[in-house]
């Protein structure tokens, strides 16, 4: 009877060990199977930003060895740019492109670098990109949403081009001017007293021919990537927002990342971002060339009229931004802090 209890507990530890090795067997095999993240955005596979989420994408698949996938998805096939901070937050996409405007729907301190004319120049952008200005924001939200915004990106100077020109800030009176779905640009719309108009931004080319909508807000690159050209006349360079994009990891993508891999990915988006703002820069003077080739008349504004006219209806902080960052931003031009 002893020597058959003696037999049990050897069966039995027998089998624990196997239990025990097939679980570890399980847990490599799923360590080393690749994970599959979805990068979605709303602009054209010929876009700046599309070459640069593949470009990412390539540099992270080899350095992680093939165990993190990244396909990227473009032209608002997974969704609208609103969309996007909720899918993050689902998993139901992984990383996306999301405008500093959208983000700061979720997280309004972020507003700052969206309130019209707050930056005085392309320099002054350039500045807050690399500050600890923004660097406090990113972390702000980051600790607000449970996402991971790794990086910004500059997305160039936002002008208003038109079916007619609009010159002063008289002229957009009751204009039916198309702005993305964000209080930062609706209040650049309402502050001239235009009527701002909200639609899918895949519908916006069919808006502007049909004339439903008769302007419309965007850096030039977006206006060459979706032919708006072809459906407006003049380019108002108003340059009334130095745009910037955040590149946000979804909560539960990040932490599938061991912190090894999400050094890694950080530091690889942050390289591919710098690389993207170079292109964004240089590509807007050669931008307003082609633009003029293709028949649309250019014309610089007085934007000290606008601005005047922007401060006495709307403040930063009515936006959301923190008291005082409104001045640390513009101490940010004169190289004071």
């Amino acid at each position: 009877m002893k020597r058959i209890l003696q037999w049990r507990r050897a069966g039995i530890l027998l089998l624990m060990a196997a239990m025990g090795s097939a679980v570890a067997v399980q847990a490599q095999q799923q360590q080393q199977q690749a994970m599959q993240f979805k990068w979605g955005h709303v602009y054209e596979p010929t876009s700046i930003f599309h070459q640069q989420a593949e470009l990412a994408a390539r540099k992270i698949a080899e350095q992680s060895e093939g165990k993190i996938k990244i396909e990227v998805v473009a032209s608002s096939k997974l969704g609208q740019e609103a969309d996007y901070p909720l899918m993050l937050a689902n998993d139901s996409v992984q990383i996306a492109y999301v405008g500093q405007a959208t983000l700061a729907e979720g997280y309004p301190p972020l507003s700052l670098g969206s309130y019209p004319f707050a930056f005085k120049d392309l320099d002054h952008m350039r500045k807050y990109l690399a500050s600890p200005l923004l660097a406090d924001l990113m972390k702000g939200y980051n600790a607000k949403s449970g996402n991971r915004m790794v990086a910004a990106v500059y997305y160039g100077a936002r002008q208003v081009t038109s079916a007619k020109p609009l010159l002063r800030p008289e002229d957009f009176r009751d204009l039916r001017l198309y702005v993305p779905d964000a209080s930062a640009y609706q209040l650049f719309a309402t502050a001239l007293d235009a009527k701002p108009v909200t639609l899918p931004f895949m519908n916006l080319y069919n808006a502007l021919k049909k004339g439903e909508v008769e302007a419309q807000e965007n850096p030039l690159g977006t206006v060459k990537a979706k032919k708006l050209y072809e459906v407006q006349k003049y380019v108002q360079l108003t340059a009334h927002v130095y745009d910037t994009l955040g590149i946000v990891i979804g909560k539960a993508a990040w932490a599938r990342l061991t912190p090894p891999q999400q050094a890694m990915v950080e530091k690889t988006l942050a390289e591919t971002a710098k690389w993207t703002n170079v292109g964004v820069i240089a590509g807007e003077l050669e931008d307003e060339q082609f633009l003029r080739g293709k028949g649309m008349t250019v014309s610089p504004v007085n934007r000290q009229l606008f601005l005047e006219r922007i401060v006495k209806r709307s403040t930063p902080e009515q936006l959301g931004a923190r008291p005082g960052d409104y001045a640390r931003l513009q101490a940010l031009s004169s190289g004071t802090n």
